[in-house]
């Protein structure tokens, strides 16, 4: 039998307002789907090069330059997804026993220097690609221009700002809230 709406253990979910099942990205911050992305692209590149490797003796160098690219958009990505959850490292004995004056002082504190610190990497970046598209610059593996791989990178520090600031702002909205409410 042909199903044409998702089930409740369908693990696509309940179905769209149109009646079509819902798809498992749909919704998801932008960043999550390209960690799932960026992580299914380094699995099939290295699984190929073992394969590569085990079954000829011989390696694919230039994987190693795109697992490296991809890697660091993996990361920037899960940063952003931290930053979006509150999800930052920090010293929880000191926030978790203070008031919610200090609650709130320590996580502006936190999304404003996670902000600052992801923006000073944005403006690193921009100008370490700008140098090496000045300068012409070749990847060792691939003999493509390095600024190819560079120039994404300060977009993803500028997402992670984005969440950072935006996060901060909700916390001390929802802080605020509460203030008033407990007043």
């Amino acid at each position: 039998m042909h199903k044409t709406a998702a089930t409740a253990d369908d693990p696509t979910g309940p179905p769209s307002s149109s009646g079509r099942p819902r798809r498992p990205w749909s919704g998801r911050p932008v960043e999550e789907v390209i960690g799932v992305a960026v992580m299914a692209a380094l699995v099939l590149i290295t699984l190929t090069n073992v394969l590569i490797r085990y079954f000829s003796s011989q390696s694919f160098a230039w994987t190693e330059e795109i697992s490296v690219f991809l890697l660091v958009v993996m990361t920037l990505a899960g940063a952003a997804i931290a930053a979006a959850q509150d999800a930052h490292i920090r010293i929880e004995f000191f926030y978790a026993r203070g008031s919610l004056r200090r609650r709130q002082w320590l996580g502006a504190l936190s999304a404003g220097g996670t902000a600052a610190l992801f923006a000073l990497l944005m403006v690193l970046l921009v100008r370490t690609a700008w140098s090496e598209f000045e300068f012409g610059e070749t990847t060792t593996g691939l003999g493509v221009p390095r600024w190819w791989y560079t120039a994404w990178m300060p977009l993803l520090a500028f997402i992670v700002v984005l969440r950072a600031l935006v996060n901060g702002w909700r916390q001390a909205n929802a802080k605020a809230l509460q203030a008033e409410e407990a007043a």
